[in-house]
């Protein structure tokens, strides 16, 4: 009868734990601005980016943000950290369940003289279980799931950062291979410049300062090249290092057309800052917050008795394993134990996990703040450059035109060298403004986008 009640008194016990400690109830509210303080430049209509970087319109772009996702060593750490975390939940999970053992063992001796033999045999199977009677393996396990929905945060965070970085490489080394286009062209037409200029000092209409001033732009423009291909070399080893692999095995980077990397997407005006919310770094330290939670409920349950119940059966035989069965026995036991005395370090225990809790808290808040921060920046940065490439342009076509009025008057002799240097010089530094400035937006318009998690639709999906 006795043997029939333990399944019950068992069951009971599951069914009437408890989980102590605080439940989770999520992330502190942050007082933010609905949208973002600082206005945006001209207003466009909210497009869906949550791959922003297809908003650029350049499939080499694409490639090698895919291509990076695929073998970057960080990628592959965040996603070895996503497995180790899996795996610690199988094994939390696994102290919920009896853990059996079995046991068996014999042997036999004998007389050669008689040829007589003696034999034994024995075998034991045991269980023993811990009821999570005060809920702490269900803690332990609320607290793991946080920490894998953390890890796939912080590797959302490394795909996200990796995608800006890509973005960002690939945007300097088109800047410096444009400028290094722009400062050839200006070099062939300073050379014809002084093949005039040395043409009109043997005619005698120009002095030797005018050959001096042609040299010296000549060697300026020249000096600016060698600096322009380590540029270019520098972007192809980054670029190289952020797809996992070393220069000499990426693939040739072909420049894109004008229409492609002249393209500056637009941003969308009034973009909620609820955006934030989608951002990985945001999201892993609401669940780190959640594991530090749930880790306060471990400590307090260490503070309660624990119960353990065991049972195990026996048996065995001597010569004649027909008997083996007929001397079985069994026993049932159960035992708890708790700490009465010097029990400081549970208590401890206790206040660190509260401690570490409201710092956790502390972190969200600061990484919510400085995500917030971080965009408005971007949207700082952003405006200005835009605000600044017009004017930039303009003066390029201006300085383009002086400089080609000015040779055809210093032709026509109504000019000296002095003001065809100038405006040559004027020409190139506009001209590489531009280039440097449009590049810039992009890898503004990149980082606002790895900033906000990535693009503009607004979803609220956690990992």
């Amino acid at each position: 009868m006795t043997a029939r009640l333990i399944p019950s008194a068992l069951a009971a016990l599951l069914f009437t734990s408890c989980l102590l400690g605080p439940n989770f109830t999520g992330a502190p509210e942050m007082q933010l601005p609905v949208t973002w303080v600082n206005a945006l430049p001209p207003a466009s209509d909210q497009q869906d980016l949550d791959q922003w970087w297809e908003s650029f319109s350049d499939p080499q772009l694409t490639r090698l943000i895919h291509e990076a996702y695929l073998a970057n060593p960080d990628v592959i750490s965040a996603m070895i950290t996503i497995d180790k975390a899996l795996s610690t939940i199988r094994s939390t999970r696994s102290n919920l369940l009896p853990q059996v053992g079995i046991s068996a063992g014999g042997g036999n001796s004998g007389n050669f003289d008689t040829s007589t033999s003696h034999g034994s045999w024995d075998g034991a199977l045991s269980a023993s279980w811990t009821p999570d009677i005060w809920g702490k393996t269900r803690r332990e396990m609320e607290a793991a799931v946080a920490r894998l929905h953390s890890a796939r945060a912080a590797e959302g965070a490394t795909r996200t950062a990796l995608a800006g970085n890509v973005a960002t490489a690939y945007f300097q080394w088109i800047s410096a291979k444009e400028s290094l286009r722009i400062a050839q062209e200006q070099l062939e037409y300073q050379e014809r410049t002084y093949r005039i200029t040395v043409a009109r000092k043997a005619q005698g209409f120009e002095d030797e300062l005018a050959v001096a001033e042609a040299r010296t732009t000549i060697a300026n423009t020249r000096a600016t090249i060698p600096s322009l291909e380590a540029q270019i070399s520098s972007c192809e080893n980054t670029l190289a290092t952020y797809l996992g692999t070393t220069v000499d095995q990426l693939a040739k980077l072909r420049m894109p057309s004008p229409a492609v990397y002249n393209l500056i997407p637009r941003v969308p005006t009034n973009l909620p800052s609820e955006l934030l919310r989608r951002r990985p770094d945001i999201i892993g330290a609401e669940y780190d917050l959640h594991a530090d939670v749930a880790n306060i409920g471990v400590q307090v349950a260490n503070l309660f008795p624990s119960l353990s119940l065991t049972g195990s059966t026996s048996a065995g035989s001597g010569s004649d394993f027909a008997h083996f069965f007929s001397n079985s026995v069994w026993n049932l036991g159960a035992s708890a134990s708790t700490i009465l005395l010097n029990r400081t370090t549970l208590n401890e225990n206790v206040t660190q996990a509260k401690l570490s809790a409201f710092a956790s808290v502390q972190n969200y808040r600061k990484v919510v703040l400085a995500a917030f921060a971080e965009v408005e920046e971007c949207l700082i940065e952003y405006a200005k450059l835009t605000n600044q490439l017009p004017q930039y342009t303009e003066a390029a076509a201006a300085s383009k035109k002086a400089a080609e009025l000015s040779l055809r008057m210093y032709n026509a002799g109504e000019a000296n060298f002095l003001n065809v240097a100038a405006a040559e010089r004027s020409w190139l530094s506009a001209e590489l403004n531009v280039i440097s400035t449009r590049q810039q937006i992009r890898m503004a318009l990149a980082r606002l986008c790895v900033a906000m998690g990535g693009g503009w639709k607004e979803h609220h999906s956690r990992p």
